[in-house]
């Protein structure tokens, strides 16, 4: 047994609320569930040697807030430190702005209709004085300026709100972490189902074939099997690698298993059932060969399309007995 420390670093804050979970990654078991202490540290001890997956926790947050491979040495005690990013536990408030202050734009508009009301009494006939000109000609401006002033106040077309903006890049930026997140889980779904899809695939070609299969050339054929189904199990141990590194796995692959359809119809006879199994395989082949994606979301599609060539129901043919 051997003896595992962790230090989580990153965001202090939230250290004593969070949960790690050690998990089989093959089974997704749970093996062992600590809580770190304050610092970010934890230990964990008797512990059996060998890889799991670690899954961090916070009960405010939906998704784990990390997520990550990790190895425990057979000797002597092994030391992990991970990262957290704070920007997963954003949530800033909208910004609240100031409304503009109109009161000294009303006051102005109040004094000059005072200054201005004795010069709306003058009778027909009577004289406008130059000191009467003067006073209305100042109003006047004093009244424009007191409007533009008004116009840089209220803004009413052409104006941003940066507060709403810098929340709206928040939002989007937590909207798309989640569909990324989601993109790959839907992905790594679609690779179990399709990998098993070609298991059963390989194992109804040479069942087919093993019982119409001459004896001399059954060592042929059981050396056939074997390959195929190591390329079978090489696929299925790549469903958790990034959309590039799994597209080029599944490209060879589909490689290797047109060579092995080749190597059974050589091997055995011409009978209709193995030439049917033969056909499927070779067509499952084929849409590995084309499997090109640079991200999870172009893959989720490109594995759609698969599914609908192939008459669509991945999961239901598997579950159904054969």
């Amino acid at each position: 047994m051997s003896e595992l420390s962790i230090n989580i670093l990153g965001f202090p804050a939230v250290n004593r609320d969070l949960q790690v979970e050690l998990r089989d990654p093959t089974t997704n078991a749970l093996v062992r569930e600590v809580k770190p202490f304050a610092d970010g540290t934890l230990q964990v001890s008797k512990l059996a040697a060998g890889a799991y997956e670690m899954v961090v926790k916070h009960p405010n947050l939906v998704l784990p807030v990390i997520r990550r491979p990790l190895r425990v040495l057979p000797d002597g005690p092994t030391r992990v430190s991970v990262l957290i990013d704070p920007s997963v536990f954003r949530n800033t408030a909208i910004e609240d702005i100031p409304d503009a202050d109109l009161t000294p734009v009303r006051q102005a508009a109040d004094s000059i209709a005072e200054t201005l009301l004795p010069l709306a009494s003058k009778r027909p006939g009577e004289a406008i004085r130059a000191e009467d000109w003067n006073q209305m000609a100042a109003s006047i401006r004093q009244l424009a300026e007191t409007v533009s002033q008004l116009c840089g106040l209220v803004a009413p077309n052409g104006h941003n709100h940066r507060e709403l903006e810098r929340k709206f890049d928040e939002v989007t930026g937590n909207f798309d972490a989640l569909t990324n997140t989601l993109s790959a889980a839907l992905a790594e779904l679609q690779r179990q189902i399709q990998s098993l899809q070609f298991r059963r695939q390989i194992e109804d070609v040479f069942d087919a074939a093993t019982g119409n299969t001459p004896a001399d050339r059954l060592p042929l054929l059981n050396a056939a099997r074997a390959k195929a189904l190591a390329v079978a199990s090489d696929l299925e141990s790549s469903v958790t690698d990034t959309p590039v590194t799994f597209g080029r796995k599944a490209r060879n692959a589909g490689v290797e298993l047109d060579a092995v359809v080749n190597q059974v119809l050589d091997a055995a006879p011409e009978v209709a059932a193995v030439q049917q199994a033969a056909n499927k395989l070779s067509e499952s082949a084929d849409t590995l060969k084309s499997h090109r994606a640079d991200n999870y979301s172009d893959e989720v599609v490109l594995n759609r399309k698969k599914d609908r060539l192939n008459g669509g129901g991945g999961l239901i043919s598997l579950l159904k007995p054969r």
